[in-house]
């Protein structure tokens, strides 16, 4: 009888831990079609999920059911593949989550223009000057991080959603802005730009932080949900690292969508 009353509360603990918790998934994806990634491809993952709240990459409130024109990203490859799922369960809940200040962060610091003409004073320092030995190693090396980004771009879900591309990501994004501004100061014809190059860097962290904030919040705000989050793959890693250290915290279980957690 004893033993009988231990397995029970064993079983009775392991059920609170594991179905009395939210569960996350956060889904790396391509905004528009590629050769393996469409909105069929994505509105296979939300099936398999099969989510009671799905986290869309917007700024504001809107009526995802409706595919209205002017609606930012409407023929994104997740939009589609979330209407499409929800005529088969209308019941799910759609929310935005992006940073609701990005578009005030852009016209305050007049982002766009910046950094069209960083980029456009890199092109032409190559194209006339003579660029420093570290500006031609940070350019092929960026170069070379574009050819594997393409290739990864060739792959299905699953593989872009492994570990390993997660932690190339990371790795690519924090060489680029480093090594950018390294060869900004290394060079009078770039240096004024360096300001420019972090400017870019505090509106990519800015932006994700604040992604993972509003994550939290709708985890907080929603226990014992299944909550997939569909980003574009690039912010995944920086989501991932903000959130995945606060499951206990939280009370969530992150999991990926091929997982049975």
């Amino acid at each position: 009888m004893k033993c009988r009353l231990i397995i029970l509360t064993i079983l009775s603990i392991l059920y609170c831990k594991v179905y009395g918790q939210a569960k996350l998934c956060i889904v790396g994806t391509i905004h528009n079609p590629t050769a393996k990634i469409n909105s069929d491809s994505i509105f296979e993952v939300i099936k398999k999920f099969s989510p009671t709240i799905i986290l869309y990459e917007a700024d504001t409130i809107l009526d995802i059911r409706n595919d209205l024109k002017g609606i930012d990203g409407g023929n994104t490859n997740e939009f589609i593949a979330i209407n499409k799922y929800l005529k088969i369960k209308s019941s799910t809940k759609i929310l935005p989550f992006d940073w609701t200040e990005k578009q005030k962060f852009r016209e305050q610091n007049n982002y766009w223009t910046k950094i069209d003409s960083m980029n456009k004073a890199i092109n032409t320092h190559f194209d006339r000057g003579n660029p420093t030995k570290l500006s031609l190693v940070t350019i092929e090396s960026l170069m070379d991080f574009s050819e594997l980004n393409n290739l990864l771009l060739k792959e299905n879900l699953f593989m872009l959603n492994q570990p390993f591309v997660r932690r190339l990501t990371e790795l690519k994004t924090k060489w680029e802005h480093q090594k950018l501004i390294e060869m900004a100061n290394a060079d009078d014809t770039l240096r004024n730009f360096i300001q420019n190059i972090k400017l870019g860097q505090t509106y990519w962290e800015l932006r994700n932080k604040n992604m993972a904030i509003n994550i939290l919040r709708i985890l907080k705000e929603s226990p014992k949900s299944r909550i997939l989050v569909l980003t574009g793959n690039n912010h995944k890693y920086f989501l991932y690292n903000e959130i995945a250290h606060q499951q206990k915290q939280f009370g969530f279980v992150l999991t990926e969508f091929w997982e049975n957690k």
